[in-house]
C-alpha cells in the first residue's frame, strides 16, 4: 500500500519525464506541465512534514531522501550543452562533464526516492506508530534496491562504450562505398543523419556503425524515437521508427530525404543489405539540384513507352538516370534537336538509332559538344549507319555483329545466340575504376555488339575502355559461322571515351558498340548497371558517381549428393545404432550383475 505522498512524487516525476520527453518542442506545454510537477512535489513534502509529530524519526528520513532524490533536477540542469558550455567547458572535457552529469541523474532519483517510497510504504501500513526495527528494514531493503538499480547505469554506458560484437552468422550490413564517401566529400553545406528508432534497438545496432564511419565536418548523426519526438517527425513526415532522414538546411530552405527500413529486424535485413545504395540516392538528391538528361528519340532509338519486348525498351535505364538525381526528358524535332540542344542539358544519350540523324540535328549536337556538352551514344549493327554521327567524338564502325563461339549467353539454344557476348576487358581510365577493379567477377554483356575505331584524324583525345575477347569475330554475312577466309578474330574495341577543349572548359563524350546492354532486359547485369553509372559520373564530372555502392547478397548453399548422404546415412543408422549399442551393453551388464 502506497501513501498519499509516494503516489504524488510518483506522479510528479512521470510527468516531469512526459514534459522533458515528449513536448521539448512546445514551450507551453512543457513548462504547464513542469508547474504541475512542482504543486505535486509540494504535496507531497506537505504530507511528509505533517508526519513530524507522530514519527519524527521516519518523518525526517523521508522528507531527506525525498530532498535527495529532488536533488537530481539540479544534475539534468548541469548535463544540458548550453549549461555546460556556461561553465567555461570546451571540447572533449565538456562532453565528458556532460556524460558524467546524464549518469548522475538517474543514480541520485533513484537513490533518494526508491528509500522514501520504501518508509512511505511503512508509515501507511502503520500510520499510529512504526517500530524502529521495521522502519530500519524498510530503509535498508529500500537502499539496497536502489544500490542495485544504480549499479545498471554506469555498467550500461561502459557496456556501450566498450561493446565488442562478434557476427558468426552470414548477415551483414553494407559497409560505406566509395561513391556514398565522394558524395560526402563533396558536400556544399551540413546534412544531418537522424535515425529514428528505439535507444535500444537491435536494427539501430547494425545501422549506427555504418552512419558512424560517415560522420564528419559536414556530416552529422542523432537518434531520436519517433515515439518522444511525435512533432518533429510530423514534421520530416515520419510515420514509424525504422526510418532514418537526412536533413539539409533549416527553416524555409530545410530539406528532407527518407531511408525507410524498419525497426524489426527480420524486415529490415533486406534493405540493409543495400543500405549504402539507399544512402546514396538520398544524398544525391540533397547535395545537388536536379539535373537534366536528355533522350534522343526519333530514329528507331530504344524507347520507354510501348516498347515491343524487354531488349528494346529503356524503361530501366531511365529510372537509374533519374535515380542519380537527373530529369529525364525527351530530345526530337519537336524539342528542337535540329536547331540547338536546349542549354539545361547535363548530358545527351542517344540510345541505339535505327535511322540516321538529319545533317542539322549532327550539327546541332556538334555546336552542343563544343560549348562543353557531354554525349552517351550508344550504336546498333543496322542497314543504314551513321557515320557523322559517330564521328562526333572521332570513332568510325561497321554494322556488323560480333559474335563468340566459345563464350556466349543461351538464350533461344540456336546459332543466334553467339551475338550474346560479354567481356571482362576494361582500361584502366578513371570512368572504368569499379570495373577494372572486379574484372574477376564483371562479365559485360553486349548482345549485338558492333566494333569501333578511333578515326585518324578528329578533335578530341579517344580512349578506349572496353575490349573484346580474342575469339570474337565481324559476322560479315550474317550466317552465325565463323569463315576463316573472310572473317579475323581479335582486336575489337568496342568501348571508349573521348574529350576535348570547348569554349566552356571541356567536352566528354563516350561511345559503346551497342545499347541493347542498356535494356530492361540486360540491365540487370551488375556490371552493365557500374558501366551506366561510372560513365554518367566522368561525362557530368560528377565523382559521387564514380565509384563503388556496397552491398550483400545472400550466397547459396551449395548441397552436394556425397555432402547429403553422409548425413542421411549418418542419422537414419549410425546415431540409432550407437543407441542401440549402448543399450544392449548396459542390459548385459545388468544380468551378469544379476547372476552373481
Amino acid at each position: 500500500m502506497m501513501s498519499a505522498a509516494a503516489v504524488l512524487y510518483l506522479v510528479a516525476s512521470f510527468n516531469s519525464f512526459v514534459a522533458e520527453r515528449l513536448f521539448d518542442a512546445d514551450p507551453v506545454k512543457r513548462w504547464g506541465l513542469h508547474g504541475l510537477t512542482a504543486v505535486l512535489v509540494l504535496g507531497a513534502a506537505f504530507i511528509a512534514l505533517s508526519r513530524i509529530g507522530r514519527h519524527a524519526r521516519a518523518a525526517k528520513l523521508s522528507l531527506g531522501f525525498l530532498g535527495l532524490s529532488l536533488s537530481s533536477v539540479l544534475f539534468y540542469v548541469l548535463q544540458g550543452r548550453e549549461t555546460a558550455e556556461g561553465l567555461g567547458l570546451t571540447g572533449d572535457t565538456l562532453e565528458r562533464f556532460r556524460v558524467v552529469m546524464q549518469c548522475a541523474v538517474p543514480l541520485v532519483w533513484t537513490v533518494g526516492a526508491l528509500p522514501f517510497f520504501a518508509i512511505e510504504r511503512t508509515l501507511a501500513a502503520s500510520p499510529h506508530s512504526v517500530h524502529p526495527l521495521r522502519l530500519r528494514a524498510a530503509l535498508e531493503s529500500g537502499l539496497a534496491l536502489a544500490f542495485g538499480l544504480a549499479m545498471l547505469v554506469p555498467f550500461n554506458w561502459l557496456a556501450k562504450e566498450y561493446n565488442v560484437r562478434k557476427d558468426y552468422g552470414f548477415f551483414r550490413v553494407t559497409s560505406v562505398g566509395s561513391s556514398t564517401q565522394a558524395a560526402i566529400e563533396s558536400l556544399d553545406a551540413p546534412i544531418r543523419a537522424v535515425l529514428f528508432f528505439p535507444v535500444s534497438n537491435e536494427v539501430l545496432s547494425e545501422v549506427r556503425p555504418y552512419f558512424d564511419d560517415l560522420e564528419g565536418p559536414n556530416f552529422s548523426v542523432e537518434v531520436m524515437d519517433q515515439a518522444l519526438a511525435p512533432e518533429q517527425a510530423k514534421q520530416w513526415k515520419v510515420r514509424d521508427n525504422g526510418t532514418i532522414a537526412l536533413v539539409k538546411g533549416e527553416g524555409e530552405d530545410e530539406k528532407v530525404e527518407l531511408v525507410k527500413l524498419s525497426d524489426k529486424m527480420d524486415t529490415a535485413k533486406k534493405d540493409l543489405r543495400k543500405l549504402d545504395s539507399k544512402v546514396l540516392t538520398a544524398l544525391l538528391k540533397l547535395a545537388r539540384e536536379k539535373r537534366t538528361a536528355y533522350f534522343t528519340v526519333g530514329h528507331e532509338e530504344m524507347y520507354w513507352k510501348n516498347a515491343p519486348t524487354p531488349l528494346e525498351s529503356a524503361d530501366t535505364v531511365k529510372k537509374v538516370v533519374e535515380a542519380l538525381n537527373f530529369k529525364v526528358k525527351e530530345l526530337g524535332m519537336d524539342e528542337g534537336l535540329a536547331t540547338a540542344v536546349p542549354d539545361d542539358a547535363a548530358v545527351v544519350f542517344i540510345t541505339g538509332p535505327k535511322k540516321p540523324f538529319f545533317p542539322e540535328e549532327v550539327a546541332a549536337l556538334k555546336e552542343y559538344r563544343d560549348r562543353g556538352g557531354a554525349i552517351f551514344l550508344m550504336l546498333e549493327p543496322t542497314e543504314t549507319p551513321d557515320p557523322a554521327l559517330a564521328a562526333l567524338l572521332g570513332v568510325s564502325y561497321e554494322p556488323f555483329p560480333l559474335l563468340s563461339d566459345k563464350a556466349y549467353m543461351k538464350v533461344t539454344n540456336g546459332p543466334a545466340d553467339r551475338a550474346f557476348v560479354g567481356t571482362a576487358k576494361f582500361s584502366s581510365h578513371e570512368s572504368m575504376t569499379t570495373l577494372t577493379k572486379n574484372a574477376s567477377q564483371a562479365t559485360f554483356i553486349t548482345p549485338q555488339v558492333v566494333g569501333i575505331k578511333e578515326l585518324p584524324e578528329h578533335a578530341g583525345k579517344v580512349t578506349v575502355t572496353v575490349k573484346g575477347s580474342p575469339e570474337w569475330w565481324a559476322d560479315l554475312n550474317g550466317n552465325f559461322e565463323f569463315d576463316k577466309d573472310t572473317e579475323k578474330r581479335g582486336g575489337h574495341q568496342i568501348g571508349a571515351v573521348a574529350s576535348g577543349p570547348a569554349s566552356e572548359g571541356e567536352w566528354r563524350g563516350a561511345v559503346v558498340g551497342d545499347a541493347t546492354w542498356a535494356s530492361s532486359a540486360m540491365l540487370q547485369n551488375p556490371a552493365g548497371q557500374v558501366y551506366l553509372t561510372e560513365t554518367l559520373g566522368w561525362l557530368t564530372e560528377d565523382p559521387a558517381l564514380s565509384g563503388e555502392t556496397e552491398t550483400e547478397e545472400d550466397v547459396k548453399i551449395q548441397h552436394t549428393k556425397e555432402g547429403e548422404a553422409v548425413w542421411f546415412y549418418g542419422t537414419i543408422t549410425l546415431l540409432p545404432g550407437l543407441v542401440f549399442a549402448a543399450g544392449w551393453l548396459r542390459v548385459r551388464s545388468r544380468r551378469k550383475g544379476g547372476a552373481k
